[in-house]
C-alpha cells in the first residue's frame, strides 16, 4: 500500500510533472516503469478531481489546470491514444486509484484544501 508521505509528496509537487518529459529523458526508466509512474500520477490527479470541488467549490480555473496536468502526463504515456476515460478500464490504474483515494482519506482536510488551492493558483 502506498505510504501517506508519497501521496502528500505527489500532490504537493503535482505540477512538477509538467516537466516529466525532461525528467524521464535524463534517467534510465523503462517504458513500462514510466507508464506505471504516469498512471500513479494520473490516479492522484483523479483524486484531486473528485475531492477538490467539495473543498474549494467548483472552479473553471481549477478544471483547466487539472486538464493541463493530466494532458501533460498523458503526453509522456507510451499509448498515445490513452485518455483519462480509457485508463478507468485499466486494472492497474484502478488499483492505483484505490490506493490514492485511501491515502487521501488519511490527509487532513486543511492539507487537502491547500493542495487544491495550489492547483487552482498554478500559473504554468
Amino acid at each position: 500500500m502506498r505510504h501517506l508521505s508519497t501521496f502528500i509528496r505527489v500532490l504537493g509537487v503535482s505540477f512538477s510533472l509538467l516537466t516529466a518529459p525532461a525528467i524521464f529523458a535524463n534517467t534510465t526508466v523503462s517504458a513500462k516503469e514510466a507508464d506505471a509512474l504516469i498512471k500513479d500520477d494520473i490516479a492522484n490527479a483523479q483524486v484531486l478531481i473528485e475531492m477538490c470541488p467539495s473543498l474549494i467549490g467548483k472552479n473553471a480555473k481549477f478544471d483547466e489546470n487539472i486538464k493541463k496536468m493530466v494532458g501533460s502526463y498523458l503526453s509522456t504515456y507510451s499509448d498515445k491514444s490513452a485518455s483519462l476515460e480509457s485508463l478507468q478500464k485499466d486494472g492497474e490504474f484502478q488499483s492505483l486509484l484505490k490506493d490514492a483515494r485511501d491515502a487521501a482519506k488519511e490527509v487532513e482536510k486543511a492539507e487537502q484544501k491547500s493542495v487544491c488551492e495550489d492547483v487552482l493558483n498554478f500559473e504554468g
